[in-house]
């Protein structure tokens, strides 16, 4: 599903997903249906079909969503002494938790990254873009792009977040901004870069540990 872009593939039934075949039909709607909420799949008519997750479409997604990170982590940092970064700083803690020599991790890292730039949005307190940003730029963007994210970079990507976090809780609204910005900004860079290199990060088998993973998708982010 991430890895061969395809003309559109449809399908009348869950079980008939690559990666879902080998399923029972139960367990294959079950996971059709978190695919579904994390943007992999799009279902119309009643038929299931596997979006297209190419680099441009990637980094256009990261574009919007640089622009709405960039006003919100401003927001965030304006309000620092009311900010709850409780949250935040645990979705941080939990990425650093991840073995950073283990690249299958990198799949399950994308989807902790997700909730931590959701969770950022949030903080900036303006609900029309957080329900925005929630409906426009789903995890998929992250779990697609994650693919073109070498290690060394995930590690940046980390040093990144904490200075991000530290620009907000001091109060100091125009490096938060400018953090924030560059952070998604580089993303974008470095996924386009390994897009047309052509490289992919996911180990040999990633597309079947995706079907066989939980996220646990729980609305509201």
């Amino acid at each position: 599903m991430l890895r061969e872009p395809r003309k559109r593939r449809r399908f009348d039934h869950a079980s008939q997903i690559p990666g879902l075949d080998d399923l029972p039909e139960d367990g294959a709607l079950s996971l059709a249906d978190e695919l579904l909420d994390l943007g992999l799949l799009a279902r119309d008519h009643g038929r299931y079909t596997i979006i297209d997750w190419t680099i441009d479409r990637i980094v256009e997604h990261l574009a919007l969503a640089g622009a709405i990170h960039a006003m919100a982590a401003a927001e965030a940092a304006l309000h620092a002494n009311t900010t709850d970064f409780t949250n935040l700083a645990a979705i941080q803690a939990a990425l650093r938790g991840l073995d950073a020599d283990e690249p299958a991790n990198l799949l399950g890292g994308a989807y902790l990254d997700y909730q931590f730039h959701l969770e950022l949005v949030r903080l900036g307190g303006n609900q029309t873009a957080w329900a925005s940003y929630a409906k426009a730029i789903p995890p998929a963007v992250w779990i697609a792009g994650a693919n073109y994210f070498e290690l060394d970079e995930a590690r940046s990507s980390l040093a990144e977040h904490e200075r991000l976090i530290d620009y907000m809780k001091a109060g100091d609204t125009l490096r938060a901004r400018d953090a924030a910005a560059f952070h998604l900004e580089q993303a974008g860079a470095q996924i386009w870069r390994a897009g047309e290199a052509q490289i992919e990060s996911y180990p040999s088998g990633a597309d079947s540990l995706l079907a066989s993973m939980s996220f646990g998708i729980e609305g509201g982010g």
